[in-house]
């Protein structure tokens, strides 16, 4: 780490003593029993004695938030980069490092994996297909946790556990309104009926996005869940999910129309099933199966004359050529489906006094078409098998040992193996240290590996090779060391702090590649290259997802403070210093920094009020490929506030919650516009937020 930002941590090592020094009074609250976590090691695990730093995002802060979308609650967490490039994108990692598409932390929903193979291999998270008010909580693993979620689990975890149907009653009904046509309408209802739970979930959204963006959406979700109670041992619990959506798409000014004006069209679905046979509280059997189905409809045309001048940087020539000849066009058919299949047995138990062990296994097949993507007619499908397992021991009273492993097999791999060793010493009931070592894994995706991408215009036959496939792409890799400490403050809070050091290698990055063999051309295209100074597909990009040289070393501290110094207030304060390291310097310019963000909470008699201030450092994030242009996004700093007041009409409650979001004016948060990548639009100021206001009602009943 710089000695700026060793110096920066004095204040944070003044409040750690601080702590450590003052005595808690009687009347502090903090360390009640702290939130019980099972996504750290899949071990239910009061936060105290995890491996690991883990944050919680509970009901209470998700409906005082006032926020219509999930992603944007990760702004709370320390080390969470979220960030939007249009109304309906969200872009949200873990330290950074999500170039064009994030996709570095295992994203769960009640333990069903939504990092899809679908496209990009992130979380879709626009289309999933639970809403706000069915979430209990969400459980955030801040590190690497491949031991427990393989792969996919390369700097994190994000766990979203919704309510049991025996913790609800009743139903209840939401509508929201406000600028840039936000118009939603959201409707729950509960059924108990002997030993079943049935709990149904109906959403529709819209706006209009972003001032200037074809960024308009219409989004419909069903959610259904439901719990069986078989005894005092057994109980079923199942859920079933679907989300469609029209999406606003593309910009009017690209090159040839190479991401036109659309509506991109989607359709998910999915259905979990899950047994758990619980003989005592010291042991639990459940097995499960989910799966998960996906399919876009994308196509658009593209155009010779579209956007093309003569007197345009370095294609000028060729645009005249085009301009002179008849019009010509192409369809771009992206559309494109995935489906998963998981199979999972896991089995935790008590092996002895002190001593808990958990293992499991698990089986997914993973499989995604389209014409588009893959042109030489694959089908890219794979096979995982896993054998896994964590063990809790408590070798002394103030001494807790968590060590874990994975071994996991993929198609097209050898077997891996990611360990976990963790050791934290609790010198007080109210006080943890932990220290701790992981390995993980992030397999390449199957777009990532065999996207085999070409654009065609009828009567030049094809005239980019935008993708090629990487049959020899290996995993990326990451070791990872943490000290941790979690401890309660004299002001009824909590202090969490991780301090880390990440290297990564073998970095799986899009990079721009040289064709070692001409693809076929038409001889109206070939008579074409002879008068102009590069090729068509130098203009778009000829890419390929290749493993980076060297070794990415992230090193720095994160810490989140709550502090409630009287009642009916809550402060919530997350840091996050990064000193970054890398050969590549698009690559280490890719993670911020630092960042910030302040939360207070404050009710007043019937009224409650959230104001939350970020501070973003600056970064380079998006689609980073194109020689020679960087997509640099400055600091900034935004401001959301929600207030919020409970209405009483004799026996009916009404909830009511004014939101404004983006409250400091316009800022820009990705650079990922496709036009910037055209010589004759260089310089064009990328898309930025606007501000959005909207009132949300409630209506129990």
């Amino acid at each position: 780490m710089t000695l700026p930002a060793r110096q920066r941590l004095t204040p944070l090592i003044a409040l750690m003593a601080l702590c450590l020094a003052l005595p808690l009074r009687a009347e502090d609250r903090f360390f009640q029993p702290l939130p019980v976590v099972l996504s750290a090691s899949r071990l239910p695990q009061p936060l105290q004695d995890t491996p690991g730093a883990v944050t919680v995002i509970d009901a209470d802060l998700i409906a005082a938030s006032g926020y219509r979308h999930l992603a944007r609650l990760f702004r709370l967490v320390p080390g969470m980069q979220v960030a939007q490039e249009r109304g309906h994108q969200q872009w949200v990692t873990y330290h950074g490092l999500g170039a064009d598409y994030p996709n570095q932390m295992q994203v769960l929903v009640d333990g069903r994996s939504v990092y899809s193979p679908h496209y990009s291999g992130g979380a879709n998270w626009s289309a999933l297909p639970v809403t706000l008010a069915d979430i209990e909580r969400i459980e955030i693993v801040r590190g690497s946790n491949s031991a427990s979620y393989g792969s996919n689990a390369f700097l994190g975890v994000v766990n979203i556990v919704t309510r049991h149907t025996a913790a609800e009653t009743g139903s209840s009904l939401r509508t929201r309104i406000g600028s840039a046509g936000i118009a939603d309408l959201e409707a729950r209802t509960l059924v108990h009926a002997g030993v079943l739970g049935l709990r149904l979930s109906v959403q529709e959204q819209r706006d209009d996005g972003w001032p200037g963006l074809r960024d308009d959406q219409h989004l419909r979700r069903v959610g259904l869940r439901g719990d069986v109670d078989l005894g005092a041992t057994d109980a079923i619990e199942f859920a079933a999910g679907y989300t469609e959506g029209r999406l606003g798409e593309g910009y009017p000014d690209t090159l040839f129309d190479g991401s036109g004006e659309r509506d991109l069209e989607q359709r998910d679905h999915s259905v979990h099933i899950a047994w758990r046979h619980v003989p005592s509280a010291d042991e639990e059997w459940s097995l499960s199966w989910y799966r998960n189905r996906e399919h876009t409809t994308d196509a658009w045309r593209v155009d010779s004359q579209a956007n093309c001048s003569p007197g345009a940087p370095g294609i000028g020539p060729l645009c005249a050529r085009l301009l002179a000849s008849p019009r010509l066009f192409g369809d771009v058919n992206n559309n494109r489906s995935s489906l998963r299949d998981n199979i999972a047995l896991q089995h935790r138990f008590t092996a002895a006094e002190g001593l808990r062990v958990l293992w499991g296994s698990e089986w997914r097949y993973d499989r995604i078409e389209s014409d588009f993507l893959f042109q030489d007619g694959r089908r890219p499908s794979q096979h995982e098998w896993r054998l896994f397992s964590n063990a809790e021991w408590r070798s002394a009273p103030s001494w807790l040992w968590n060590v874990g492993a994975m071994a996991e097999h993929l198609e097209h791999d050898r077997l891996r193996f990611a360990p976990r060793v963790f050791l934290n010493w609790q010198p007080r009931d109210d006080m943890t240290w932990r220290i701790g070592y992981s390995r993980a894994w992030r397999q390449p995706t199957l777009y990532e590996r065999w996207a085999n991408v070409r654009v065609s215009v009828d009567g030049l036959g094809v005239v980019n090779q935008r993708h090629t496939p990487n049959a020899s792409l290996r995993p990326q890799q990451i070791d990872a060391w943490e000290i941790g400490y979690l401890g309660a403050t004299p002001w009824g809070g909590l202090l969490d702090v991780r301090v880390f050091d990440e290297r990564i290698r073998d970095y799986i990055r899009r990079t721009p590649i040289a064709l070692t063999a001409p693809f076929e051309r038409s001889a109206t295209l070939q008579a074409f290259e002879g008068e102009r100074p590069y090729l068509i597909h130098e203009v778009m990009g000829a890419t390929q997802w290749a493993n980076m040289p060297g070794t990415i070393r992230l090193t720095g501290l994160e810490y989140q403070l709550s502090l409630e110094p009287r009642a009916g207030t809550t402060l919530l304060f997350s840091h996050t210093l990064i000193d970054r390291r890398a050969d590549a310097p698009a690559v280490r310019r890719s993670v911020a920094p630092h960042a910030a963000t302040l939360t207070w909470l404050q009710d007043i008699g019937a009224w409650q009020s959230t104001l939350s201030l970020l501070r973003m450092g600056p970064l380079e994030a998006g689609t980073g490929y194109v020689p020679g242009l960087r997509h640099t996004v400055p600091a900034y700093t935004s401001l959301d506030w929600s207030l919020g007041r409970r209405l009483h009409a004799g026996s009916q409650v009404v909830d009511m919650r004014l939101t404004a979001i983006n409250l400091l004016g316009d800022h820009q948060e990705l650079a990922h516009k496709p036009l910037q990548a055209m010589p004759q639009h260089r310089g064009r100021t990328p898309n930025r937020t606007g501000r959005q206001v909207f009132l949300t009602v409630d209506l129990p009943f």
